[in-house]
């Protein structure tokens, strides 16, 4: 893989105005004080919302909160690797990359993969081609016709079909193609045994597997008889170019639509995702054989808030569900979960009812947790101590991965009044499974209202807004204050923030510059940088107001936890209480004098 520098990227950042690149994709920008504006081209929206800072190099809309420098930019409109977005802006600056970013093992790795993504793409026009212009294609294309598929359909998925003889492929490609047996073995299309080559995939249905950049990296085959022994569906091994834990089917034709609606729809199959997409639903995708994972989550986070999942909903699609809803809370996606009925999955509601009839279960689907919530109920007796019991270890489960504290304390008095439950028991055993569980989310004593709930949410948010503030003061003034000592051991609530913080104080005495703080940062943290640098403040901040405000929410939770300890270790180690009761003491002066 090609690493670049600091400095390279740096100096590229330098030559290129951000404002060019953007208006390169045939995005209409206008100036307005300091800033540019545009309509967001990752949204619909007719009143722009998409502000960009030419000196700064940073874009942020405050419409559908995507954020980032150029090359996040370049990434996300050509769905390209981080990789190809910068080699595509160096050749926009007339810049060379620099010999050094090569070593020798990734110039040969490189030329390998290159190998192989040219017998992937020369496989699926084989596949492609066999089934339909060959005699023995007509059998994949009696199945195809079969399950309502156009030849349109057929051509834009570039379906196919692998013929039936062992090794049939294999010897095309040695004979016709000159490919190297060992690079055939390696893209996962030809195997070995007994010393003799075979292929990997014969008479099946073909569906070729692309990567964001619309390459073939891999198939998928489908047997015709679904009685034979053989598996019914055969997928390639993971090879140097494909990694079924990061794709979905079929990314590259549903990409657009996902952009377009910040919303992807999650089937099983392949044949589900062709047929939503063959009736207009074309923002549809499917797994590749595997559950939902953590790194298709992060792909679809890049361009959809939200993922309504279209599953079989069996026993088996419950437990996917539960698994997906862990997932994708844990990235910030949203999650639905689409009850279609009558036992059907997406091809034969689809192709039964039409695109209509499916984007109205779409619209009814409900939030995944309200989903499990029900699917628990109805499989637990709830007037039951066991039956609740059950119940609530599986939610809390799910309720802690999200790691968010308001949802969790708001879903307890959900499930109080659906389960006819004391609150403050359910409180008191969300309180210990947490503990047991190292969760970091804090279960609230048990409040007389929602009213309470929704207060603590908006004072978070405003703390959340006080930290952004205090952040953006040192790097527009290009300093670190002495009086922010004062903020040393206080926890913020965003990772990124409480990140930011150590790194502008270990600049300080030195100026500080956003190059210099972006040169320590993650490549991912880049987003949230711009984000905060392009937040809209329309007056001059009270530092010591809010350092002081910051300090004392700070000397409150301190104090919170010390009253809590002393209370625990009174019986059991008075000693240890009398010091925790001093501490308290001297805390609660502190705060006074705030």
């Amino acid at each position: 893989m090609i690493k670049f520098n600091n400095e390279f990227l740096q100096r590229l950042k330098d030559t290129l105005y951000i404002t060019d690149v953007i208006q390169s994709y045939g995005v209409d920008i206008k100036k307005k004080g300091s800033k540019y504006w545009a309509c967001c081209p990752f949204h619909n929206e007719r009143t722009p919302s998409f502000s960009i800072s030419l000196e700064e190099g940073f874009y942020y809309c405050f419409g559908c909160h995507v954020s980032g420098d150029m090359i996040t930019f370049v990434e996300k409109m050509e769905s390209m690797s981080f990789t190809d977005a910068v080699e595509k802006l160096a050749n926009m600056a007339h810049m060379e990359i620099p010999e050094e970013s090569y070593s020798e093992e990734e110039k040969k790795e490189a030329a390998f993969k290159e190998q192989l993504y040219e017998v992937a793409q020369l496989a699926g026009e084989y596949f492609h081609n066999c089934l339909l212009k060959t005699q023995m294609g007509k059998a994949g294309l009696a199945y195809f016709t079969k399950r309502h598929l156009s030849r349109e359909t057929i051509d834009k998925f570039k379906l196919g079909f692998a013929p039936p003889e062992w090794d049939r492929l294999y010897r095309d490609f040695i004979e016709r193609k000159h490919v190297r047996p060992d690079v055939l073995i390696q893209s996962g299309l030809v195997g070995v045994k007994n010393n003799k080559h075979y292929d990997v995939f014969r008479n099946r249905c073909m569906f070729p597997i692309m990567d964001l950049r619309g390459k073939v990296v891999a198939f998928g085959g489908r047997v015709l008889n679904s009685q034979d022994s053989l598996a019914k569906y055969l997928n390639s091994p993971e090879t140097p170019i494909f990694n079924k834990r990061r794709l979905l089917f079929p990314i590259y034709q549903a990409l657009p639509e996902i952009r377009k609606k910040r919303q992807a729809i999650m089937v099983e199959g392949y044949m589900d995702a062709i047929s939503l997409h063959t009736h207009g639903i074309q923002n549809a995708v499917a797994s590749l054989g595997t559950a939902f994972t953590i790194e298709q989550a992060r792909l679809l986070k890049r361009y959809a808030d939200e993922v309504v999942f279209s599953y079989d909903m069996d026993s088996a699609g419950q437990n996917a569900t539960k698994r997906a809803l862990e997932i994708a809370g844990s990235v910030g996606l949203k999650l639905r979960v689409a009850l279609i009925g009558e036992g059907k999955d997406p091809d034969e509601f689809v192709n039964l009812h039409g695109g209509e009839a499916f984007l109205e279960v779409v619209k009814q689907a409900e939030p995944a947790l309200d989903y499990l919530f029900h699917s628990l109920c109805k499989q637990y007796d709830g007037t039951t101590l066991d039956g609740q019991q059950h119940i609530l270890t599986e939610m809390f489960s799910s309720l802690a991965a999200q790691e968010n504290t308001y949802v969790f304390n708001a879903f307890i008095r959900k499930m109080s009044k659906k389960l006819h439950m004391d609150e403050g028991l359910i409180r008191s055993e969300a309180i210990r499974y947490t503990k047991e569980n190292h969760s970091k989310v804090y279960i609230s004593p048990r409040t007389n209202s929602d009213e309470i709930g929704a207060l603590s949410k908006d004072v978070s948010q405003k703390q959340c807004k006080m930290e952004c503030e205090i952040l953006r003061y040192c790097l527009i003034h290009r300093m670190f204050p002495e009086e922010l000592a004062l903020l040393d051991n206080y926890q913020f609530t965003l990772p990124f923030y409480d990140r930011l913080y150590k790194i502008l104080k270990s600049m300080k005495g030195q100026e500080i510059s956003v190059e210099k703080v972006e040169m320590q940062l993650e490549r991912d943290e880049t987003q949230e940088l711009a984000k905060l640098m392009l937040q809209e403040n329309n007056r001059e901040i009270i530092l010591k107001e809010y350092i002081r405000l910051l300090r004392k929410i700070y000397l409150q939770n301190e104090y919170k936890y010390h009253t809590k300890r002393a209370s625990e270790l009174m019986i059991t180690n008075p000693e240890e209480a009398k010091k925790e009761q001093m501490i308290c003491i001297e805390l609660s002066n502190e705060i006074r004098l705030l």
